[in-house]
């Protein structure tokens, strides 16, 4: 077309979550868009894809591994790397993109991944189930449930209490297996975390063993001894970040979603809202025995022949709605370390495997 400057120009891109750059080689018409339809030209890709051995060139070479189409999942095993897919047009060359991880084999190699992944996927699953404990037990100090400290509340406070100390006690083996977590991270020591993550365990075990020899003598709340396990629990969230945050970069779901995965800081928060609940709740039952004002109580009634504080009843209202946000959350971080275990167990190939 006279006029035209048919050249190929030059065009680089760089996908954040795999630090994967593809440049493309394409006749791309400079003409105003308005013309766009008056004009039809064949784009020739040849691309080169940066994988964490190096630079790659995709002309010539072929897919030797199975490789479902990013877009309709179909295999392109056997086809050029820079044909298109038979079913849905899209280039192989971003498939290639999206399935292969660049950063998880420049990170450190851990000692033993599948070790680390079991035990975080462990130590997930045993935070939830020690979660629906914790909110049986404030369960069983609902007037209205309950009936007051009936022998109903009685059971559902000691299973509470027993499903949580059994799970602190088998988390102390999945925490010892993390051992070998990130090894030569720079500006950060794995162990550390872990040591925390053992802290925050022993101080929950000691929690729960007191509330089981001392009950709570509180009509209204598990009483202000309950705050010992959730200042374990707070110490081990803690501890076990410092190695999600590392260990969770060998996974690129776990890194790039910004929707379904949970931030254990979050976690801490709602832990702290439950602790804050049960302060409450257990301040506005002093205020009642006390017989205060009841302008400091927030007003009072009657549930169960009990006679509440509005205080109690806020507190111990803040502590379930948060109990059971904690719950969620726990449910998202189980999930989350699926995929790091996934990621570990399985970590993605070398693009130049992926190539003949």
């Amino acid at each position: 077309m006279p006029g035209l400057d048919n050249g190929p120009r030059l065009a680089l891109k760089e996908c954040e979550y795999s630090r994967v750059r593809s440049v493309e080689i394409q006749e791309t018409p400079p003409w105003n868009k308005r013309d766009w339809n008056a004009v039809s030209l064949e784009s020739t890709h040849v691309d080169i894809l940066i994988g964490s051995d190096g630079p790659e060139r995709l002309e010539g070479r072929a897919i030797r591994l199975p490789l479902p189409c990013k877009q309709c999942r179909y295999d392109l095993q056997g086809l050029p790397a820079l044909a298109a897919c038979p079913e849905c047009g899209l280039p192989a060359s971003r498939s290639l993109e999206a399935i292969i991880d660049p950063t998880t084999h420049r990170l450190p190699p851990l000692l033993a991944p599948k070790v680390v992944g079991n035990a975080l996927l462990s130590l997930a699953i045993l935070s939830l189930l020690a979660c629906v404990a914790m909110i049986v037990m404030i369960l069983a100090h609902l007037p209205w449930i309950t009936g007051g400290l009936s022998r109903a509340a009685y059971w559902f406070d000691s299973a509470g209490i027993l499903i949580s100390l059994i799970c602190g006690l088998i988390a102390v083996w999945p925490a010892i297996m993390l051992w070998p977590s990130p090894e030569g991270t720079k500006g950060f020591d794995g162990r550390q975390g872990i040591g925390v993550c053992l802290v925050g365990l022993i101080i929950w075990i000691t929690g729960c063993v007191l509330i089981w020899w001392f009950p709570p003598s509180a009509v209204f709340g598990p009483g202000p001894i309950f705050l010992v396990s959730m200042a374990g629990g707070v110490i081990f969230l803690s501890g076990l970040r410092l190695i999600v945050v590392v260990v969770g970069r060998r996974s690129r779901v776990f890194r790039t979603d910004q929707i379904r995965r949970q931030r254990i800081r979050d976690l801490v928060v709602g832990l702290g809202f439950v602790a804050l609940g049960i302060t409450l709740s257990w301040l506005g039952e002093l205020a009642v025995t006390w017989k205060m004002s009841s302008f400091l109580t927030l007003g009072r009634f009657t549930i169960s022949g009990n006679s509440i504080s509005g205080l109690a009843f806020i507190g111990m209202a803040m502590a379930l709605v948060a109990g059971l946000l904690v719950l969620v959350g726990f449910i998202y971080l189980s999930f989350n370390m699926s995929w790091v275990r996934q990621a570990l167990k399985s970590p993605p190939p070398r693009l130049r495997e992926y190539l003949d």
